[in-house]
């Protein structure tokens, strides 16, 4: 079966490959902005930590400018520009600029379009942003940002992967070039310096290039629609996990460790939850004996919170990012905001 998607691959990458040159070279244009664009991305199809990471430097740059999120608003049911505000939902601007809006309202504001230029636009228009963070825009070129972070996943680092459809790479490796900085994510906490020099020889950067290890740090207190609990004082109960993200083993191992009993039910990334979902995620709650609850990922609770029947013990568990060279990233970052 590889051999055969190997034409592809190379057919894919060709295409890519010259699309990329005709922005290098001037042909296709890219709109540049006199605010500081930081785009937020990765090579490859999901799953390497973008909305922890976005979360990560809005804490960063909140306390002193106004932050505009951009991002194109997957799985949502509306076309065209949409900002967020109190009376928007998932469905309006999608699961992730809704998480980044419910974490950080008043502090940010958040839009979504297909053409990120013209979502930029008017959200200079209806609230004129100091800083625009634009969420997996790494191959929207349309737009040219002044910094680039690239992250990629320490389990399926983008050097070990193959383009589509063979692998999971949406342009080829040398794509990289474009970041200033070069983030690996998800990395055990005990990654020894051995290990990342071994990484960082793979990843191949250019001099230019700075390099971040990152690690998921997860909240002590999980949270519901009218309650919060520590999760040491409930370590007794069981859980049904339900996750619909790309990669999900990190938050299913951390159950497993911290509760007694974990029951998983896995849905595909960006999964729109249906009534018949919820009917089984139901009937799964209510073979769970003993002290229970039904326990989701941030993202997943933006989809799952408006069915009623679920709000009661419906709670999710919120992760942040810890970098390994947290001062030195603060540095970099706030030289360019500068």
């Amino acid at each position: 079966m590889n051999i055969l998607l190997y034409p592809f691959a190379g057919l894919y990458g060709f295409i890519t490959y010259i699309r990329n040159k005709f922005f290098d070279w001037g042909i296709y244009w890219s709109k540049s902005y006199d605010k500081p664009m930081i785009v937020v991305g990765n090579l490859s199809v999901g799953g390497t930590g973008k909305s922890p990471f976005v979360i990560y430097l809005i804490e960063l740059l909140k306390d002193s400018k106004l932050i505009g999120i951009m991002s194109r608003g997957y799985g949502r049911k509306t076309k065209g520009y949409q900002f967020a505000n109190y009376e928007t939902s998932f469905e309006d601007i999608g699961d992730e600029p809704m998480q980044f809006f419910e974490r950080f309202r008043n502090r940010v504001v958040v839009g979504v379009d297909e053409k990120r230029s013209h979502g930029i636009d008017n959200l200079i228009k209806d609230f004129n942003p100091d800083i625009f963070v634009l969420d997996d825009a790494y191959q929207h070129r349309r737009v040219k940002a002044g910094l680039y972070i690239l992250l990629t996943d320490y389990r399926h680092p983008y050097y070990e992967d193959h383009l589509l459809p063979l692998g999971r790479l949406r342009e080829g490796r040398y794509g990289a070039k474009r970041a200033q900085v070069v983030v690996v994510t998800k990395c055990p906490e005990d990654l020894s310096e051995g290990d990342k020099k071994i990484i960082e020889r793979k990843l191949k950067l250019q001099p230019n290039q700075s390099l971040f290890f990152s690690t998921i740090v997860y909240a002590k207190r999980i949270i519901s629609l009218n309650f919060s609990f520590n999760i040491d004082e409930i370590s007794n109960y069981n859980i049904l996990l339900i996750t619909g993200i790309a990669k999900y083993y990190d938050v299913l191992e951390f159950a497993k460790q911290k509760f007694a009993s974990v029951t998983h039910l896995n849905f595909k990334d960006h999964h729109n939850f249906s009534e018949a979902d919820v009917k089984n995620i139901e009937k799964a709650y209510q073979n769970i004996a003993g002290n229970s609850i039904i326990l989701t990922t941030e993202k997943d609770y933006m989809r799952l919170k408006h069915f009623q029947q679920l709000k009661n013990n419906l709670f999710y568990i919120p992760i942040n990012i810890k970098l390994d060279k947290p001062e030195e990233f603060k540095k970099l970052l706030y030289t360019y905001v500068k």
